[in-house]
């Protein structure tokens, strides 16, 4: 059977494609909190969730062994966390951007001993 002619190939395709599209989706009590926020706080927690993401992938990309997430709250941060050590920061977001612009223009510099 040749790739892409519609065989079983493209039905897992499909399928997984659909699996992707319904971990997106947010239940009714999940979207009714999320517009229940204050729009500064979602600019916010939007701003935060792209600085993770970045600095995932400078982490990934410098191999080193660290998570970040977004913790909510009064005051939302971002908690880094070296899993080889245990060691954990809080960053704001200008702490965070700080930091990016630090790792990108330091080309990686022992990214963990900021956690």
């Amino acid at each position: 059977m040749k790739i892409g002619a519609g065989g079983l190939q493209a039905i897992f395709a499909q399928d997984a494609a659909r699996g992707l599209e319904a971990n997106k989706v947010k239940t009714p009590t999940e979207a009714a909190l999320l517009q229940s926020e204050d729009p500064v706080v979602r600019k916010q927690l939007y701003e935060l969730n792209k600085a993770v993401e970045r600095m995932r992938r400078a982490a990934e990309a410098f191999n080193q062994p660290m998570d970040f997430e977004v913790k909510r709250g009064e005051k939302p941060r971002i908690k880094a966390r070296d899993r080889r050590t245990g060691a954990e920061r809080d960053y704001t977001l200008e702490e965070a951007e700080a930091w990016l612009e630090e790792i990108e223009n330091g080309r990686g510099k022992n990214l963990n001993g900021y956690a």
